[in-house]
């Protein structure tokens, strides 16, 4: 039996291990075939900005993990009033991205079964 699981995201990349923790629970659901759906509020709208760049730490851009993500089925929803507060566009965000608002989280919240909220 597969459920749906919603993370609300609200750290910055590279700021805190939640970030990090939420791709890799979102990768751990999928395979064992849960849908995914992760809403991005507060400082958590930055993680899909495309001009992020983890070279000279080797490290991925939380963008393009986040992308890996929206190709396997995962939804990524950035909250349009915490974008329009820090200046973040729509199309500053990794392909596949797209912005909610408050409607379109009680629908996540009504659908999922669980719901894990990664705030430090």
């Amino acid at each position: 039996m597969s459920g749906k699981l919603l993370i609300f995201l609200s750290d910055s990349p590279f700021h805190h291990e939640s970030v990090d923790n939420a791709i890799e629970i979102s990768e751990a659901a999928l395979e064992k075939g849960h849908e995914v759906n992760i809403f991005m509020m507060m400082d958590g709208v930055y993680n899909p900005v495309k001009s992020q760049n983890g070279e000279p730490f080797q490290m991925t851009p939380v963008s393009e993990r986040l992308e890996g993500l929206m190709k396997r089925g995962v939804r990524v929803s950035c909250c349009r009033v915490c974008m329009e507060l820090r200046g973040v566009a729509l199309e500053d965000l990794a392909e596949g991205a797209d912005m909610g608002g408050i409607f379109d989280l009680s629908e996540m919240v009504e659908e999922s079964d669980v719901i894990l909220s990664m705030v430090s």
